[in-house]
């Protein structure tokens, strides 16, 4: 261990305080639940391979609640299991799949490598546009405790043998820990009106959706299982879902429906509601998905007049569920739309993350709904009645005029 001769810097503000705003679906305790959620987990750092802070929230929830189950597979994977309500009497019997609902605990960030030739140094992991490095600042924790040890700026970049970005720091104030991991120094969560600026949106958000998911379902006795599973390492290409998936965590007869924030689209807006995500970058995911979270949400719009949800090819990159559905688990997937995407501001410089607080809201809202109608009788089924209805009653004409042209 090597020591510095100041203490960090002070660590940018945090405010944590609902909108008046609201899309009108929870009611005020969901909604001071929800935020309740969204401030533990923004406010609790994280970095690919360094997890272990956010895990730790996990273990606590689970911890702190009746009904649920944990299980933490081989690579550091959580799956959270509500273990279904005190009635069995209420659960419906149906071949639908066990649900369940995904997000990753990681954020595009640095481990610390240690300092030679009298520099500190740290590796990258993550996507982010090398033009955005030089000058911006960072700040560096200890990965057992979560205290904040350093903080610095980025002098240069440059590539080890393996191809992979470093860093060298320069204006090191604090403690040099051997396993510290470093996040840009930006506000853990701010709200203005009714737009959330936070270091990480994607995907502690959808994290935190999960949590305020699973107490409502908890709350409501819920009859079913349902799963919140959270994955590591996302951020460099999937490796803890990969992880998960080889290693058969889930089982088999689930379903997945992954959580992300995604860069926003002119089809995808922040403020309009979550958004029912068709797609990514790469993949088309399930459809039969699709439908039902379309379903849920045209429930929930029936009940509240102010709710708004969007649906859309969200093709600003690659996300888990692809990973899912390529391993044969069928996924689909919603997201909030999301500014500053791995905190890359238009203008060249490092900024907060951007999400509307009520889409995050409107996000949990249909996740409850989703979770309430997902062993009942899809619409599917009326829509294949309305067509077998209108198939009898244009087949003579299709009948008669097949004839002709079949000659």
């Amino acid at each position: 261990m090597t020591g510095a001769k100041s203490k960090p810097s002070a660590a940018p503000e945090s405010r944590f305080k609902l909108p008046k705003r609201t899309s009108g679906v929870l009611d005020q305790a969901q909604r001071e639940l929800t935020l309740m959620h969204a401030e533990a987990v923004l406010s609790t750092a994280t970095a690919p391979y360094a997890e272990d802070l956010q895990l730790d929230v996990v273990r606590k929830f689970v911890a702190e609640r009746e009904g649920f189950e944990l299980t933490i597979d081989q690579y550091a994977n959580a799956v959270v299991r509500w273990k279904g309500g005190s009635n069995p009497k209420k659960r419906k019997r149906g071949d639908a799949p066990l649900l369940a609902f995904s997000a990753h605990l990681d954020h595009p960030g640095f481990l610390y490598t240690g300092k030679r030739g009298g520099k500190h140094h740290a590796s990258w992991h993550g996507g982010v546009p090398e033009r955005y490095f030089k000058g911006s600042s960072l700040r560096f924790f200890d990965v057992k405790t979560g205290e904040e040890l350093a903080s610095a700026e980025i002098a240069k970049t440059y590539r080890n043998k393996a191809k992979e970005l470093q860093v060298e720091l320069s204006d090191f104030c604090g403690q040099a820990k051997p396993g510290m991991f470093g996040m840009w120094d930006l506000t853990a969560g701010t709200i203005r009106g009714t737009k959330l600026h936070a270091r990480v949106c994607d995907d502690l958000m959808g994290v935190a959706a999960i949590f305020a998911m699973l107490d409502m379902l908890a709350a409501a006795d819920h009859p079913h299982e349902v799963l919140g599973v959270f994955t590591r390492a996302e951020e460099t290409g999937f490796i803890g879902c990969i992880g998960l998936l080889r290693a058969d965590t889930l089982g088999k007869s689930i379903a997945v429906i992954g959580l992300e924030c995604s860069p926003k689209r002119p089809t995808a807006k922040i403020g309009k509601g979550p958004v029912i995500r068709v797609g990514d970058a790469g993949m088309i995911f399930e459809p039969w998905i699709t439908h039902r979270l379309q379903e849920a949400a045209a429930s929930l719009t029936r009940q509240h007049v102010d709710f708004r949800f969007q649906r859309a090819l969200m093709d600003g990159g690659r996300c888990e569920s692809s990973a899912f559905n390529l391993w044969d688990v069928p996924a689909g997937a919603m997201c909030l739309a999301l500014g500053n995407y791995h905190n890359c501001h238009p203008d060249g410089t490092i900024q907060p993350e951007l999400v509307d607080w009520s889409d995050h809201e409107g996000m949990v809202a249909l996740m409850v709904r989703a979770a309430e109608l997902w062993h009942g009788e899809a619409s599917s089924s009326a829509v294949m009645q309305r067509l077998d209805r209108m198939w009898q009653r244009e087949l003579p004409r299709i009948t008669k005029s097949s004839k002709r042209m079949k000659r």
